[in-house]
């Protein structure tokens, strides 16, 4: 499984935000296919949520998320 670690990414908005960051990855490595995101806890966590959430129409599903102290991890599946 893939892995996008969005720990060192800037919180903000911007073109090194999570959500744009994601976007990249799912353009760059296709999809139909399930990968792992980790997010710190608070903000980028949040933005991974509201990704997924406003990508729930093209098909993207939050399949898994487990809390590890201070990053949250998601197994997310991108259609």
């Amino acid at each position: 499984m893939k892995v996008l670690d969005l720990r060192q990414n800037d919180t903000k908005c911007g073109s090194n935000s999570p959500a744009l960051s994601i976007m990249r990855f799912w353009l760059s490595e296709g999809g139909n296919q399930e990968i792992e995101i980790i997010a710190l806890k608070g903000l980028q966590a949040d933005q991974v949520e509201m990704w997924a959430e406003a990508m729930k129409e093209k098909g993207v599903k939050i399949l898994s998320k487990s809390d590890e102290g201070d990053k949250i991890v998601y197994k997310v599946y991108l259609p």
